[in-house]
């Protein structure tokens, strides 16, 4: 059971981050999380509030444009894994790609996460940061 219920929470990070909700998604996401990122502009964020800054700045620097869609979930006792495209438009530009999230969830929060991306990790943070 527990690894349907740490699927649920993924999931519905994932469907607070695509309507906006970042109340919700905050509340998804432990206070001490540590979110490992593929990206150079990103790196590993520490605490709930570093992720939640990183995500309002996606936002704002796509115009809002930035999408997440979770092709495929995958979970066990220990882990979680979500098949992930992803989309935004920046200054004229449009990128669009895939990654995967390997989430840890402990007591129906995201404790950690660890991203993986099949496009080129430099070209993602020039995208986003350039």
């Amino acid at each position: 059971m527990t690894a349907t219920l740490d699927a649920a929470v993924v999931r519905r990070l994932y469907e607070a981050r695509q309507t906006n909700d970042l109340d919700l998604a905050a509340d998804l996401i432990a206070e001490d999380v540590v979110w490992h990122e593929p990206y150079e502009y990103l790196g590993t964020l520490n605490g709930r509030e570093a992720v939640m800054e990183a995500i309002r700045q996606s936002m704002v620097e796509t115009e809002g444009t930035f999408k997440l869609v979770v092709t495929d979930l995958l979970a066990s006792d220990l882990h979680v894994v979500a098949l992930v495209d992803f989309s935004a438009e920046r200054h004229g530009g449009w990128m669009s790609g895939r990654e995967i999230g390997v989430f840890r969830v402990d007591d129906g929060k995201i404790a950690e996460v660890w991203f993986y991306t099949a496009e080129d990790p430099d070209a993602v943070s020039e995208f986003m940061r350039g």
